[in-house]
């Protein structure tokens, strides 16, 4: 399989954005900041939000980018 240049940054940011939720889901302190351990309940679930929602356009950018005809 061939990538022209918009491919390969297509490519890239599909495999970061699974990357970056893999590591979301076994390292899940790094949602919870310093200092707000009693506070979580809505900062982790604020923050995943965030997280899916960016990790969902930045997956759909890539297909997209890989699916663009020239």
């Amino acid at each position: 399989m061939k990538f022209n240049k918009a491919g390969f940054l297509g490519a890239l940011f599909i495999f970061f954005s699974f990357i970056i939720s893999i590591y979301f889901i076994f390292y899940t302190d790094a949602l919870i900041p310093a200092g707000y351990d009693l506070a979580i309940d809505g900062i982790v679930i604020s923050r995943t939000l965030m997280i899916a929602l960016t990790l969902y356009l930045a997956s759909k950018l890539g297909y997209f980018l890989l699916n663009k005809k020239d």
